[in-house]
């Protein structure tokens, strides 16, 4: 049996635990009085936690995840198909094309493409030895001709890390390197890719002043904001630091509201309509003040999910997408989440 150090062998049993729960196969979707195939999407083709999800020109896209039981990796236990809801008229997903096998990658969307951003893949078989590596793949996928073109690989393999679009941008922050059966590595870089450039290369942002994996990476402002997730020393963390472009600097940023680190980990968050919003593993949407002082939670979540995806999928309302809960399992619907609120300071 494959052994690892304890400093790698509990933050591991987290993410195995909390990407592989029973599904649930609760349906459920907000009525925003959209023609939304009378207010419900349809169901995930997979239930997955740990995948990548974007919405480009109008349509829902998801790629990878874990689809296995608790505490199994494996090839055939990872998401490989790119699968694509037409939000506006949403009878059934379309299947895309298939890809590696992959989780714990990012998926962000911009130009009307879609950059798919390193992860990990199980090379082992069902029930075998966990053999788990990093990837420094990135591909860009045009729903114009369905095909995947590949760009410039991360300087180095990366999983659990959180992607954002910035400016013609793609910002990618923590995370962390595995290969097989040598000792993890906790990253502490940060890479921003220009996708104006003639031909776009990685850069190196400055040092962030933390090591984390499953956190939550947004835009807003003008900033990156890096959200919640495990610390290498500290367990998780509702920690929140802001990287300025303009500046090059990194600051700390107002905590979540939560009543432990566990509200950070796993989350979720995306900026529309002006505010920047964050979707937790306590049930909570909060959302930044004006000023950018302070958390506040402006609603609970039909369901309490993490390792999800929250989406924006107009000025007034959010997507929620995956994901799982402790006490429930997996989930298959799509939440539709209002923000009745987001005019309010």
């Amino acid at each position: 049996m494959k052994l690892f150090p304890l400093a790698i062998l509990i933050p591991l049993a987290i993410l195995i635990m909390t990407t592989s729960f029973p599904a649930a196969n609760t349906a459920f979707a907000k009525d925003t009085g959209k023609k939304d195939a009378g207010g419900q999407y349809p169901l995930l083709p997979e239930k997955v936690t740990s995948f990548g999800a974007a919405i480009a020109d109008g349509a829902l896209y998801v790629y990878g995840g874990h689809t296995g039981r608790a505490h199994s990796y494996g090839s055939t236990m990872q998401a490989h198909t790119l699968r694509r809801l037409n939000l506006a008229n949403p009878q059934a997903w379309e299947t895309l094309g298939e890809g590696p096998g992959l989780q714990g990658l990012a998926l962000v969307a911009h130009g009307g493409k879609l950059y798919r951003i390193g992860g990990f893949t199980a090379k082992n078989a069902e029930g075998e030895q966990h053999d788990l590596w990093s990837r420094a793949e990135v591909a860009a996928f045009d729903p114009q001709t369905n095909r995947w073109t590949n760009l410039a690989a991360l300087p180095e393999p990366r999983s659990s890390h959180d992607a954002a679009v910035l400016d013609d941008k793609i910002f990618v922050v923590g995370g962390w390197t595995m290969a097989g059966e040598a000792e993890t590595v906790w990253l502490q870089t940060a890479w921003v890719l220009d996708l104006s450039a003639k031909t776009p290369t990685w850069k190196a942002l400055p040092k962030p002043p933390f090591q984390r994996r499953a956190l939550a990476l947004a835009a807003h402002d003008g900033k990156i904001y890096a959200i919640g997730g495990m610390q290498k020393k500290g367990g998780p963390t509702r920690r929140v630091a802001i990287f300025d472009p303009a500046t090059g600097e990194w600051s700390r940023g107002p905590q979540l509201v939560g009543p432990d680190g566990m509200t950070g980990f796993g989350a979720s968050a995306f900026a529309t309509g002006g505010r920047l919003y964050v979707s937790t593993i306590k049930g909570s949407l909060q959302r930044l003040s004006s000023d950018g002082s302070a958390w506040e939670i402006v609603s609970e979540t039909p369901t309490a999910r993490f390792f999800h995806r929250l989406l924006p999928f107009d000025a007034e309302h959010l997507l929620v997408v995956g994901g799982a809960s402790m006490e429930v399992g997996k989930f298959d619907a799509i939440e539709i989440l209002p923000l009745v609120s987001s005019s309010k300071p």
